[in-house]
């Protein structure tokens, strides 16, 4: 069950309003809390801990809220980052409050340390999220802003985790065939290259078939050793391995693992299959950090998520809605619960007037500068590309619905996230030492 100090920072977060004159139709959302409880002050906190000062010359200097992490100062050598992709706070509480033996685990992997919510981006979406966790920049300073964006360089609509074009079938990082590169796309510097600079050697713990991608070139920039594995099983043999090898070094280690985000897009975020897979990694990462040939004392486990998950129950297809096709000039960009859309010239005013009048319960549409000036991409300058990404009109979606405008067949993604519901924005932040 929560503690007085997670209650209290989840009131916190809850009572953050970026968007105090949404409307009605909007519904409950919950507001990225950028300047101290969210995923982008953690490379910050690393950078603390590490370095033992604040690193100045990144883009912004917020370290996560000092209940969290100032009783480490001084007492830490070894940073262990696991991510693990796409598990909710919302839903990790409904577990524990369950399950008295996940309750046991939880307890167990907490030990002497804490268990608190934090707030995810916005967008609430891996390729935009990760890449503010490996830099510190919120999406408005790296241009990430979705999963799919405009890339008006190229004049096509992109995803922006395989950097190839929506449209058609193209191998993943084709975009570099047309001359992106990715060395550069993210301006920002990462927390590999900042800690190198500081003589802090940095480990990647990934999966051997997302080494080498688009995604992972862009972010890890400045990693000095990366450690691979297949699949499940031998990533804890493997995690294993590298603790017990880096005992008493001082480190930073980062695990990625997506298999929550996965099995919760096909199966759904409450399936049984995916209640499995959060509860035997947690075990298996307890039975690790437990073991008594890793443990130095002077070792700090931050065990987070990118983003969760919230069950869609009807996706609308904007095929059936003649306007808003007819005032588009591309495919929307985004994810299917909060999108983007490029509007042709003078259409905005009809298209916010549609969805106002045809689908209140369901959608409700911000203007990207509004959303901007409001903070809810993040508070610092602007990518100069973050306009043309962004578009001509932001559209979220209510708990239960995702927008498409492919056409319409079985519900293929049980559970999606992107948007601002608390099961998406709300993440679990675990801390100890061991």
């Amino acid at each position: 069950m929560p503690d007085a100090l997670s209650s209290r920072l989840e009131r916190r977060i809850l009572e953050r309003d970026l968007l105090p004159l949404a409307p009605p139709e909007a519904g409950d959302i919950v507001s990225p809390y950028y300047d101290g409880l969210s995923i982008r002050n953690l490379p910050h906190t690393v950078m603390r801990l590490l370095d033992g000062k604040a690193p100045t010359e990144w883009l912004g200097t917020e370290p996560l809220d000092p209940a969290l992490w100032e009783r480490y100062w001084g007492q830490v050598k070894r940073v262990v980052l696991f991510i693990s992709d796409g598990l909710g706070w919302r839903l990790l509480q409904r577990m524990v409050a369950a399950d008295p033996e996940l309750a046991q685990v939880v307890a167990d992997l907490t030990g002497p340390g804490t268990l608190t919510p934090l707030t995810s981006v916005v967008p609430s979406t891996t390729a935009s999220a990760l890449p503010v966790m490996w830099t510190g920049g919120s999406p408005i300073a790296t241009g990430l802003l979705g999963t799919q964006l405009f890339l008006r360089e190229f004049g096509t609509l992109a995803s922006m985790l395989h950097y190839a074009p929506v449209a058609g079938r193209h191998r993943a990082d084709a975009l570099e065939d047309w001359g992106l590169d990715l060395s550069t796309l993210l301006p920002l510097e990462t927390l590999g290259e900042a800690l190198k600079k500081r003589r802090v050697t940095s480990y990647l713990l990934l999966q051997k078939d997302l080494l080498g991608s688009g995604l992972s070139r862009v972010m890890h920039r400045g990693v000095d050793r990366v450690v691979r594995h297949i699949g499940y099983t031998d990533m804890w043999v493997t995690l294993h391995d590298l603790l017990r090898r880096t005992r008493r070094e001082k480190c930073f280690i980062n695990v990625y693992w997506n298999a929550v985000d996965a099995v919760s897009h096909l199966y759904g975020t409450v399936a049984e299959q995916a209640l499995a897979e959060i509860g035997r990694q947690l075990a298996d990462l307890r039975d690790v950090i437990c073991a008594e040939d890793v443990a130095d004392g002077r070792t700090l486990l931050l065990f987070v998520a990118d983003h969760g998950h919230t069950p869609v129950t009807e996706v609308v297809h904007l095929l059936d809605h003649a306007p808003v096709i007819e005032a588009l000039r591309c495919g929307p960009g985004g994810q299917e619960r909060l999108a983007n859309l490029y509007l042709r010239e003078g259409f905005r005013a009809q298209v916010e007037d549609y969805f106002r009048e045809h689908m209140p319960g369901k959608f409700f549409t911000l203007r990207p500068d509004d959303a901007q000036a409001a903070g809810l991409f993040g508070p610092e300058p602007p990518h100069p590309e973050a306009g043309a990404r962004l578009g001509d009109l932001i559209v979220i979606a209510r708990d239960g619905i995702a927008g498409s405008v492919r056409p319409p067949g079985p519900l293929t993604n049980a559970s999606r996230h992107g948007g601002l519901s608390a099961d998406e924005m709300l993440v679990p932040l675990l801390m100890r030492t061991f």
